[in-house]
């Protein structure tokens, strides 16, 4: 599977500099969406703003996973800072989950409802859609290299 590097939404930035977007008391999230999604449009800013997200069930809750493990510290150099969480780890129970194709990671607390939650970045895991089989896992390592940097 080819997976992309994470990409920032055009508003993520603006976000965490004027105080929206807290990275160190805010709860995260990561989610999927299908090949007929827009994910990968960079000018969205909320998640309601996203279409098609992976069918609820079989493993797959609505909203997606809670990140866990967050830390925001020094990166590969004094200069740089990296956002990092423990792996999140999907398992097909009871069915498929089908047609994965972008994980998208958002900043839980910004709102109360999706329609007024900030978006963060977009992970292209796939050229096309996948399916997790039933019995089967997927994980998504968001710890090594970090989930972003900032130089």
């Amino acid at each position: 599977m080819a997976v992309g590097a994470f990409v920032e939404y055009n508003s993520f930035r603006r976000y965490l500099a004027d105080g929206t977007i807290d990275v160190n008391s805010h709860t995260w999230k990561l989610g999927f969406y299908t090949s007929a999604s827009n994910a990968a449009t960079a000018t969205l800013s909320t998640r309601g703003s996203i279409t098609n997200e992976v069918a609820n069930g079989n493993g797959y809750t609505t909203g997606g996973k809670t990140l866990t493990g967050v830390v925001w510290s020094v990166g590969a150099s004094a200069g740089q800072m990296r956002f990092k969480a423990s792996a999140l780890t999907w398992t097909a129970t009871g069915g498929t989950i089908p047609n994965v194709k972008y994980a998208v990671l958002y900043d839980h607390s910004t709102g109360t409802s999706a329609g007024n939650r900030k978006i963060a970045l977009v992970c292209t895991l796939s050229t096309t859609q996948f399916t997790v089989s039933q019995s089967n896992q997927l994980q998504i390592d968001l710890w090594t290299n970090g989930i972003f940097n900032l130089t």
